[in-house]
Order: C-alpha cells, then sequence, then structure tokens
C-alpha cells in the first residue's frame, strides 16, 4: 500500500504551467457508441442534460492517428467556471446515449510523484490521500480495467495467469482448474489431407561392443491425393515408430506433379533407379487403371485415376518407389506442352481427352 501511495500521481497547480490553462475548460467525454451519427445523439442527449448548464461552445470528436472515431469527444467551454459547472451536471445526472452511458473527465493537467507519507499520516488514514487522487483525476477503477483486459483478451493469455483480483476472485487458491490440451489437428498438405502406403517394414539390427541393437526400418510412400507425394525411409524401436518418423521425413521432401483434367498425364513418361525401369504410359481420362498393386497405390494417393503403369527389371521395393518418383518428375505440363509446340491449350487437351498424339 505504501509503495501505491508513493507512486500514485497527482495534479500540479495550471498556474505554474501555463501552456496547459487550455486543457482546463475542456470536458473530455468517454465511451461514445460507433455509429455514423454519433454527433448528433450527443449533441441532442447535452441538451437534455445542459438544460441549466452553461453549454459548450464548441464540440469536437476525437480520432486515432488512422483517422477512426475513437470513441471520445471534447466539450470545449469558454472559461474553467463554465466547463466545472457542466462537468458537475454531467457527473450527477450522467449522460445517456440510448442504452450507453457516457463517462467525462474535465481539468486533465500533468502529474507530479506524491511526497512521501509520514508516519503520522500512515498511522491516520493511509488511504485517504489515494483516494482523493483517484477522485479529482477521475483514473479508472479495477472493475473497469477488469472488464477492459477480459474484452481485449482475444487469445485467453491473461485468463491462463494467475492473477488474483484481476482475472478472478482473490480468494480463489491455486488458480482455476487447467484444461485439458486440445487435440493437435491432423496434419494437412497443400490441398487436402495425407494418405500413406507402407511399401515395406523390415526388422534390421547393428552390431556393437555391447551387443546386438534390434531396430525397424520402414519404406512408406505419401501423397495428398492433390499431386503432391513423396517418400522416405524411417528407422525406430516398433514399427509404429518407423512408420511415424518415414512418414514425417517423407512430408518434409514432397514431389509436386502436373495432372491434365485431375486425372490423368499429358503424355508418357518413363523413370529409372539402379536396374528397375517404370514406364508410365498416358491414357485419356476415364480409361481407369492398370498395372501393379503397388503402382497403382502411389499412382492414386497422387491423385491419378486413369494411366497404365509398368515396370521392368529388378523389381525391388525402394528402387521401383524411386523410380516411379522419377518419371513423374518427367512429367510436362499440358501449358508446357502447347508452348513449346506453338498450339493452343484447347487443342492439346482436345487431342488428349480423345487419345490421340498431338
Amino acid at each position: 500500500m505504501l509503495a501505491a501511495r508513493r507512486f500514485a500521481l497527482a495534479a500540479r497547480p495550471g498556474a505554474a504551467h501555463t501552456s496547459q490553462r487550455w486543457r482546463s475548460s475542456v470536458v473530455l467525454l468517454k465511451d461514445l457508441p460507433f455509429a455514423l451519427n454519433t454527433e448528433d445523439l450527443l449533441r441532442g442527449a447535452l441538451e437534455e442534460t445542459l438544460a441549466g448548464a452553461p453549454a459548450p461552445a464548441s464540440l469536437a470528436l476525437k480520432s486515432r492517428s488512422s483517422g477512426r472515431f475513437n470513441g471520445r469527444a471534447q466539450l470545449i467551454f469558454a472559461d474553467e467556471a463554465a466547463a466545472a459547472a457542466a462537468f458537475a451536471v454531467l457527473r450527477s445526472a450522467g449522460a445517456q446515449i440510448g442504452d450507453r452511458a457516457v463517462s467525462c473527465a474535465w481539468g486533465v493537467a500533468p502529474y507530479a510523484p506524491l511526497p512521501p507519507l509520514s508516519d503520522e499520516e500512515k498511522r491516520e488514514d493511509p488511504l485517504a490521500e489515494i483516494l482523493r487522487v483517484v477522485e479529482e483525476r477521475q483514473l479508472p477503477s479495477l472493475e473497469t480495467i477488469r472488464r477492459d483486459l477480459m474484452e481485449n483478451d482475444q487469445y485467453g493469455i491473461l485468463r491462463s495467469k494467475k492473477l488474483p483480483g484481476l482475472t478472478w476472485p482473490e480468494d480463489l487458491e491455486g488458480g482455476p482448474a487447467p484444461r485439458a490440451p486440445e487435440p493437435k489437428p491432423e496434419p494437412a498438405g497443400p490441398e487436402g489431407r495425407w494418405a500413406e502406403t507402407i511399401v515395406k517394414i523390415d526388422r534390421v539390427q547393428k552390431v556393437v561392443r555391447g551387443g546386438t541393437i534390434m531396430r525397424y526400418r520402414a519404406l512408406v510412400a505419401v501423397g495428398n491425393l492433390m499431386g503432391a507425394g513423396g517418400f522416405a525411409f524411417g528407422k525406430g524401436h516398433s514399427p509404429q515408430d518407423a512408420v511415424a518418423r518415414a512418414s514425417r521425413r517423407a512430408k518434409t521432401d514432397l514431389r509436386f506433379v502436373d495432372r491434365h483434367r485431375d486425372v490423368a498425364l499429358a503424355h508418357d513418361v518413363r523413370g529409372k533407379h539402379n536396374n528397375c525401369t517404370v514406364d508410365i504410359y498416358a491414357v485419356p481420362p476415364g480409361k481407369g487403371m492398370v498395372g501393379g498393386a503397388l503402382g497403382r497405390a502411389i499412382m492414386t494417393q497422387l491423385g491419378f485415376s486413369s494411366f497404365t503403369i509398368k515396370a521392368r527389371g529388378r523389381r525391388s521395393p525402394y528402387s521401383y518407389v524411386a523410380a516411379t518418383f522419377d518419371a513423374l518428375a518427367n512429367l510436362a505440363s499440358v501449358e508446357d506442352i502447347a508452348r513449346k509446340r506453338g498450339r493452343r491449350i484447347l487443342e492439346i487437351e482436345h487431342a488428349l481427352d480423345r487419345g490421340r498424339r498431338y
């Protein structure tokens, strides 16, 4: 309480600051409604409230640096006595605009820290001077501060802090019960959710000085059904850990493929890895899928539904997957083909839809 008393602010005499004398004839109104006719509503409310008091010489609405109205207005009176009389009427009667009460302040002046209290003043009434300063300067109450903080706490930062008397009652020890963590959403790709294919899971071992370490290795291919996908290896102490690590690693190294009509290829492509060669033939949209199970699974999760895939050579799982993605890396879009051949895009698309060569 003593610290609050030391740092409380009081008004200096206005005679010592002639540059601030103009403020003594101004009454500040706050909490005005944000409406197109705010000024007209305020003038009507002042005519009813200040019936027997001096009328303001002028009225000015305040705005932010951006030019937007900030909910405040200034009533400028002819002298300090008129401003004091109008302020007394407004404080006693109160100005009402619709169902909204308007607060006011008067006598804004520079502040200075109060001198320290003596021991005798502390024993008599340590709160008297603070209450007087609060009343004279129209400082906001704790309820006003709490309401403003809660209204602007959009992300619940203040509600999660332990601030007795501000964000929850003072007698609540330990704060509110912690909220259960919200489940994390399923990771999504650039335009959709992920589909994954577990190509192979192996149990591997490493011989060290202390013995043998057994682990699992998984090869996973992922795709978002919209033309983006990848593949990667992952190791773990269990098959589930290996698959999860491989899936996360595959999503960090994606390949993006251009599709014709969102279902087919624009032309034939060939890919190779080691001694495995994969040919993917373009067919018109709607012809269906022809090929092995692994090739159909990889192409389907990339978003293709019309193609023919054929593998030759040593078709180990990793070589097959790597050769497939190598073939798709050579796939050109319809726009690129039209630009290279000097044709219109509609001509190329019409030829592809009919299954003819362009």
